[in-house]
């Protein structure tokens, strides 16, 4: 049985309530690792409710009311938020929906499944060495599929089964992250998308991707009648305003990449400008 008395899901570990798993994923996480927290002075290892709320972007009394077991209309970008802060795994993720709401979270795109098993241990590789700048591959329809631990530390939603292309349309915080986001990010993302179509226009993955973010964003709808394509971001310079930089603007150069033995697959690499 769940928390609230009903059938426990299948998948869902059992034995362990809401609570006990919330207290135990923020004991876990060091505050010396993220960004802004301050740490001297503190009597206790892990993160405190207020950490996790400011993490998070909520209220503490609404995160509270989370780790209470409270039941509530929490949505998905209230527990994503929560997960992203608390640096959930994938699974660890599905056990927070299936006890806050009763059912696990809605599946993302899923990538296709050559070009995730393309992503091997030579990719994986490359990615790690080109730390300190966040790298990360994607199949064409923007999943991505692997990703360096830079990465995961300026884009916390990564580490869950993700979508590049949706989170910077579909997300509210993108807008604030992406410094001029509707000209620098929108613009030349939705003429990516269109070219991809243009170049697929079978492919059911950038078929669904182009109807929802449109479906999601008016501004998106009113960028894409302009009938822009954009070929590739490589070499481009755009900026940044992330939590992990405490709100610094920094500026990123974008390197894409194709390896040579796949057409499936794309890489990013954000190389931090002066």
């Amino acid at each position: 049985m769940d928390p609230w008395g009903g059938q426990r899901d299948s998948d869902e570990p059992d034995g362990e309530s809401l609570p006990e798993l919330l207290r135990s994923w923020r004991g876990r996480a060091d505050p010396r690792t993220f960004p802004g927290l301050t740490v001297s002075g503190r009597r206790s290892n892990g993160l405190t409710q207020h950490d996790a709320a400011r993490l998070a972007g909520v209220s503490e009394r609404w995160y509270g009311s989370l780790e209470r077991g409270k039941k509530a209309g929490y949505s998905e970008d209230f527990l994503d938020r929560i997960s992203s802060a608390l640096r959930l795994s994938r699974a660890e993720r599905h056990a927070l929906y299936v006890r806050a709401v009763g059912h696990p979270p809605a599946l993302a795109a899923v990538p296709e499944a050559d070009a995730a098993a393309e992503m091997d241990e030579v990719l994986q590789q490359f990615l790690d060495k080109q730390a300190p700048d966040p790298a990360f591959v994607t199949d064409f329809a923007w999943n991505v599929i692997g990703y360096n631990e830079p990465l995961r530390e300026w884009f916390p939603w990564a580490a869950h089964q993700a979508n590049h292309m949706r989170w910077a349309f579909l997300r509210p915080e993108a807008r604030e992250q992406l410094v001029n986001w509707e000209q620098d990010w929108a613009r030349p993302y939705l003429g990516q998308i269109r070219y991809e179509r243009g170049h697929d226009p079978n492919n059911e993955a950038l078929r669904t991707l182009e109807r929802d973010i449109l479906a999601g964003s008016p501004v998106a709808r009113r960028i894409w009648d302009r009938r822009e394509m954009v070929e590739h971001p490589d070499g481009d310079l755009r900026r940044l305003r992330l939590p992990y930089h405490r709100g610094r603007e920094v500026a990123v150069r974008i390197v894409a990449l194709r390896p040579m033995r796949s057409n499936r697959l794309r890489v990013i690499v954000l190389m931090e400008a002066d």
